[in-house]
C-alpha cells in the first residue's frame, strides 16, 4: 500500500494494526510495528512508533505498554459480549442465512485477529426453517425513519399458502399505519402500530411487510400509541397472537409459580388457591394461542366466569 497521507496516516495504521492484531498474548514492540507499517509501504522508524504510541495513549486509546511490546487493553466490546451478539443474530429466525454470515463476519471483526479466529472456532450458525425476507433491514430502515420524523408508513402484509409460499394478504392490500415500535418476540420481530382503517392497535410480523414506504401524513392515534408500554404489550399477547385484552384469574399447580412469573412479570397478583395450587390475575390478550399455553401448563381460567366457559368449550373441542 503507498505511503499517501503522511504521518497522520502512519499513525491511523498504526492504530488499525493495534486493533486487529494485538492483545495481551500478542504484542507488539516498536522494531515489529515498523516492519508492519514498511510491509504496507510506510517508511517508520522506532523512535517515531514509540511517539506515536504516546500519542494515541493522550487521546484516549487504551494501548498498554507489557514485557514484549505494546497492546490494546480493552476494546468497545469483550470477546464474551461479540459471542452474545453472534448468538442472538444465529437464533434470529427472520434473519436470512445469507445475512447471518454477513452479519457474523462483521461483528468478528470487531475482535483482533486471534480473538476472531476463537469466536469463529466456537459459533455454530444453525440452520434456519426459513431463508428469511432479504429486504427486512430495508424495512426496518423505513419504520425508524417514520418513528424519527413522526411520520406514518405504508406497506403490503404477506401470508403463507397451503403450497408452502407467501403471497400477498387480502388480494395485495395496502396497509396504513402509524408505528408505535418495535418488538422481538419468540424469536420473530414485529411491528406494533396504530391501524389506521380499524383504529386500532395492531402488530405485524416485520418479515412480512414488504414495499415498506415513509408516508408524507403525520402519525395518528398520538394518545393511543403514547400509553403504549413495549414490555406489557408482550406480555399481554402471548406468541404475538391478537386477541381481547382482559383481565382474568388463572389457576395452576404451585410448583409452576416460575413457568408463570417467566411468561408475566413479578407484577401479576398471585395468591395460594389451598395447598397445591395458585391463582394469578393477569392482564392478557385472550385468544386461541393463550388457550394452547394454559393447557399445555395444565392451568385453567377460574376468573370470570364468561372467559372460563369459553376456555373449557375449547378444551372439549380439542378432545
Amino acid at each position: 500500500m503507498p505511503h499517501v497521507g503522511g504521518q497522520k496516516y502512519k499513525i491511523l495504521t498504526e492504530y488499525q494494526i493495534l486493533m486487529q492484531e494485538s492483545d495481551e498474548n500478542h504484542q507488539i514492540n516498536a522494531v515489529e510495528m515498523t516492519r508492519r507499517l514498511e510491509a504496507k509501504g510506510i517508511p517508520a522508524e522506532r523512535k517515531t512508533v514509540y511517539k506515536d504510541i504516546n500519542t494515541l495513549i493522550d487521546a484516549g486509546i487504551d494501548v498498554i505498554k507489557g514485557d514484549k511490546g505494546y497492546y490494546i487493553g480493552s476494546r468497545v466490546f469483550e470477546l464474551a459480549e461479540l459471542k452474545l451478539l453472534v448468538d442472538a443474530v444465529g437464533a434470529s429466525k427472520f434473519i436470512s442465512r445469507k445475512k447471518t454470515k454477513e452479519l457474523v463476519e462483521k461483528i468478528t471483526e470487531l475482535a483482533s485477529v486471534e480473538e476472531a479466529a476463537q469466536l469463529k472456532r466456537q459459533v455454530v450458525v444453525p440452520d434456519k426453517i426459513s431463508s428469511g425476507n432479504e429486504k427486512i433491514f430495508y424495512t426496518i430502515d423505513v419504520i425508524y425513519q417514520c418513528l424519527d420524523y413522526d411520520k406514518k408508513m405504508s406497506f403490503k402484509y404477506q401470508e403463507w399458502t397451503l403450497d408452502k409460499e407467501m403471497q400477498p394478504k387480502h388480494g395485495g392490500k395496502t396497509y396504513k399505519v402509524s408505528p408505535a415500535f418495535l418488538l422481538r418476540n419468540d424469536e420473530n420481530y414485529y411491528l406494533v402500530a396504530f391501524d389506521e382503517e380499524s383504529g386500532q392497535i395492531r402488530h405485524y410480523r416485520v418479515d412480512k411487510i414488504t414495499s415498506a414506504s415513509e408516508l408524507t401524513e403525520e402519525r395518528g392515534g398520538k394518545d393511543i400509541l403514547n400509553a403504549l408500554n413495549p414490555q406489557e404489550y408482550a406480555k399481554q399477547h402471548i406468541s404475538m397472537f391478537a386477541g381481547e385484552e382482559r383481565v382474568v384469574t388463572i389457576r395452576f399447580a404451585k410448583n409452576l409459580i416460575g413457568v408463570v412469573i417467566d411468561k408475566f412479570g413479578t407484577d401479576i397478583d398471585v395468591r395460594a388457591d389451598g395447598d397445591a395450587y395458585i391463582k394469578a390475575r393477569i392482564a392478557v390478550a385472550v385468544s386461541p394461542q393463550l388457550y394452547g399455553w394454559l393447557v399445555g401448563i395444565g392451568a385453567t381460567i377460574a376468573y370470570p366466569e364468561a372467559e372460563s366457559d369459553k376456555f373449557k368449550e375449547y378444551v372439549m373441542g380439542i378432545f
